[in-house]
């Protein structure tokens, strides 16, 4: 009898995290949907489609326009998102306690300061921007976002309770680096730097330019940055084949940054061609996330909190 409740325990036990796993994935899922969709909003000009906020044009089904409707869009795929959080937070801090707990509450806290960027941006007219203070109120509403999905998939990586660490915390150093690299991209972008060096592999003709222009230093550094990843993937892959340990991994951080390293290329060759900056958003996005995961485990256990019941 003892067996056969200990038996249905655990199997309520393993129902239960299934059902967070899975609330949790479809949530991340939608956030990079999310983020992905954003850049294509400010990239097309739709950032101001509606001059309202909350609602759009007085209305819930504003003006048949293809820019509102990108904007709207982007607003109803946020409020799902906003809700799906929500379910995740309620359902992890039921189930768990410590870490996640912990995490869930920084995710509710970023969601209400995302909530509030997001309309202060509607009503001071900023979609891309000309002041620093508008430049730090745009880009901290991405910034947020990425800040969310990360501690979204640091709480996915908790509760699966896969301990694997990478090298040495190797995952985590590059996770750090490319985390610094996203926050410059967008920085260079909501700032207009992002064709200051219009050539490649030059930056306006010179190996090292003039950093006189805010705009020229800003986007050198996240190329010098770009090439530092490049570097540390190299790295790694090389390091994981010799080993014969956790090559697959290794490689698929590689393939990812290559790509979000072409795709910065052509972006500035191509003058800003638009399918390019959305694939290199979305790539860079993708490539965030993975490393979160793979990083997960030792800044969980060696960083956040050492020992003890979390």
């Amino acid at each position: 009898m003892k067996n056969d409740n200990a038996r249905s325990l655990s199997l309520s036990t393993m129902i239960d995290t299934t059902k967070v796993n899975t609330i949790l994935g479809v949530t991340i899922l939608f956030l990079y949907f999310l983020m992905v969709m954003g850049t294509f909003v400010t990239s097309t000009g739709s950032g101001l489609a509606c001059p309202d906020w909350p609602l759009c044009y007085g209305s819930v089904t504003p003006p048949l326009k293809l820019s509102i409707w990108f904007e709207w869009g982007h607003r109803l795929l946020g409020g799902i998102t906003g809700l799906l959080i929500v379910t995740s937070t309620l359902l992890v801090w039921r189930r768990y306690r410590g870490i996640p707990r912990l995490l869930t509450g920084i995710v509710v806290g970023l969601l209400l300061t995302a909530v509030f960027i997001g309309g202060v941006t509607v009503l001071i007219e900023a979609p891309y921007l000309d002041s620093l203070i508008r430049i730090a109120i745009v880009s901290s509403h991405l910034i947020i976002a990425t800040l969310v999905l990360i501690s979204l998939l640091f709480i996915l990586r908790r509760i699966a309770e896969e301990r694997h660490v990478g090298e040495r915390g190797y995952h985590f150093l590059l996770f750090c680096a490319v985390y610094f690299q996203v926050i410059l991209g967008i920085l260079v972008r909501y700032s207009k730097a992002s064709l200051a060096c219009p050539d490649f592999p030059l930056c306006q003709g010179k190996v090292i330019p003039s950093f006189s222009n805010y705009a020229v230093a800003l986007h050198f550094s996240h190329r010098i940055l770009a090439l530092t990843v490049v570097l540390l993937t190299t790295i790694l892959l090389v390091r994981a084949i010799q080993k014969r340990s956790g090559v697959e991994t290794s490689f698929i951080t590689f393939t990812l940054v290559l790509l979000q390293a072409l795709f910065g290329i052509l972006i500035v060759l191509t003058g800003m061609f638009l399918p390019l900056i959305i694939m290199h958003g979305a790539t860079g996005f993708l490539l965030l996330g993975w490393l979160a995961y793979q990083a997960a485990p030792f800044l969980l256990r060696n960083i956040v909190w050492k020992g003890g019941a979390l």
